[in-house]
């Protein structure tokens, strides 16, 4: 058997010690479940949590607006610094009614993309390329120079996305799919297939969160948490987002995606075989 290469050796010992890191994560939270579970979750009120913005002097935060605006309500400590994993759990639960398995789900594999797995603040996950990822459709691409990515939202891209509502009011899973696929077509290159899973898991999570029974989101809604990281007056997270909801929503996001896609390439190569051109 020929020995193996040194970056091979490497390579290995970093999955192991991943893989490591993750089970002792998963253990600590698997000790602490019963407490996890009969936890009580207090009611979500915006009267009890008022948006306060951040300190750009101090406060820490991220190119996520779910958890900007956790942190402006103070679901999470405001300063967006050194936030526990139960933290983290505890504040998805009661701002946006995640279940137990998915605000642990999200909680555990955020510590290990970006191999932290004690205090995390908001400002960590600008890492690029970690959870952070190309083609947001909120923030700008992370420069080549930087390693963290801007934690401000564009307005000008968002304005991108909701140009994309069918009906100007609200943005169903079909005008979001149509939103990143747009986006994605930007670059040359795809996104690899963790972060294209993230991408599509965010809006997901979205169109459950703030889309009610008819999955349709108020543009309204969207425009304030996202632009303004904080939570539109008349929301409250009624019905329960679970595991099984983002993963099948990013599916359904994936297969509207696809049917576009296909539709695109079909309508150019009529266009060409017309002796059009694009």
């Amino acid at each position: 058997m020929p020995p193996m290469k040194p970056y091979t050796v490497v390579r290995l010992l970093l999955k192991c010690a991943l893989a490591m890191a993750t089970l002792a994560i998963t253990i600590r939270l698997l000790h602490e479940f019963d407490d996890l579970l009969n936890e009580p979750i207090e009611e979500f009120s915006l009267e009890k949590y008022p948006y306060v913005p951040p300190d750009p002097n101090w406060d820490s935060r991220s190119p996520c607006p779910a958890l900007n605006a956790l942190a402006n309500h103070g679901f999470l400590p405001h300063d967006g610094r050194g936030a526990t994993q139960r933290e983290y759990i505890r504040a998805l639960r009661q701002g946006y009614n995640l279940s137990l398995p998915l605000a642990t789900f999200l909680t555990v594999s955020g510590h290990v993309l970006l191999s932290q797995y004690s205090l995390l603040s908001l400002a960590d996950l600008s890492r690029h390329n970690c959870i952070e990822h190309d083609a947001s459709l909120g923030h700008w691409d992370t420069l080549v120079t930087q390693e963290y990515a801007p934690d401000k939202p564009s307005t000008w891209l968002l304005d991108r996305v909701l140009a994309h509502s069918s009906d100007g009011e609200t943005m169903t899973l079909r005008d979001l799919a149509e939103a990143r696929l747009e986006r994605e077509a930007d670059y040359a290159h795809p996104l690899d297939a963790v972060h294209e899973e993230i991408a599509r898991g965010e809006m997901s999570m979205v169109l459950g969160i703030f889309g009610g029974k008819d999955g349709c989101v108020p543009v309204d809604w969207l425009r304030e948490w996202w632009e303004h990281e904080r939570f539109p007056q008349g929301f409250k997270p009624n019905r329960q987002q679970t595991l099984f909801d983002t993963v099948r929503g990013s599916w359904n996001i994936k297969q509207a995606m696809k049917s576009m896609g296909k539709k695109l390439e079909h309508e150019g190569r009529e266009v060409d075989g017309n002796g059009g051109s694009d």
